[in-house]
């Protein structure tokens, strides 16, 4: 019997690494899937198509919220599997002011930019994994990715919020040490503002 000497194809090893202006449209259907109602506030837009459009222009431009530079994103099996969205609280008034100053905004209350974050803390503004990936740890590995930068920034806390009524969610960040210390109203949605040192870690 002949062998088979034709070595194994082996699949790329998952990488978690910063996010590029050519990833966008990959990252806006995660963004929109984690962030749900807050999309429209953050685009300033009813229309859903618009929204999505007015979101990946913002992921591919600079300085801003959901820009690249504040993205990143679990390569598996040669797709984006999840996502992270992620800034200095110091920045946030900074990184929302392109979003409000967009051209064309609707300047509906509902469209308000709530500020989710603090001087002072690292914010995981959104994590996302794609369906499809889901049940293989890469939300737990971008979260330990999140801490890591955080740390490797100078920062001592991080921070992040959770709609009020995702209990399985709130659940996954207690185990993690987030600990819950304020109540936001966002888009007409609660959301508890939880917060964990990193500076003993």
């Amino acid at each position: 019997m002949k062998a088979n000497t034709q070595p194994d194809r082996q699949q790329p090893a998952p990488q978690i690494r910063p996010a590029r202006p050519e990833d966008a449209d990959s990252i806006v259907p995660l963004l929109v899937q984690a962030i749900d109602d807050i999309a429209y506030s953050l685009a300033g837009e009813a229309d859903h198509e618009r929204t999505l459009d007015i979101l990946r222009d913002f992921v591919i431009q600079e300085n801003n919220r959901i820009s690249h530079q504040n993205i990143m994103v679990m390569e598996l099996d040669e797709q984006i599997a999840g996502m992270l969205v992620a800034y200095a609280g110091d920045d946030a008034d900074q990184l929302d002011q392109p979003i409000i100053d967009r051209p064309g905004r609707d300047q509906d209350e509902r469209y308000v930019l709530v500020k989710e974050t603090r001087p002072g803390e690292y914010y995981l503004d959104t994590l996302s994994v794609s369906e499809s990936f889901q049940g293989r740890g890469i939300g737990r590995a971008l979260m330990a990715a999140f801490e890591q930068h955080a740390r490797r920034l100078g920062h001592t806390r991080t921070a992040l919020i959770v709609e009020q009524d995702n209990e399985r969610a709130r659940r996954l960040y207690e185990r993690q040490g987030y600990i819950q210390d304020d109540v936001l109203l966002i888009g007409g949605h609660e959301y508890y503002h939880m917060i964990k040192s990193i500076s003993d870690l």
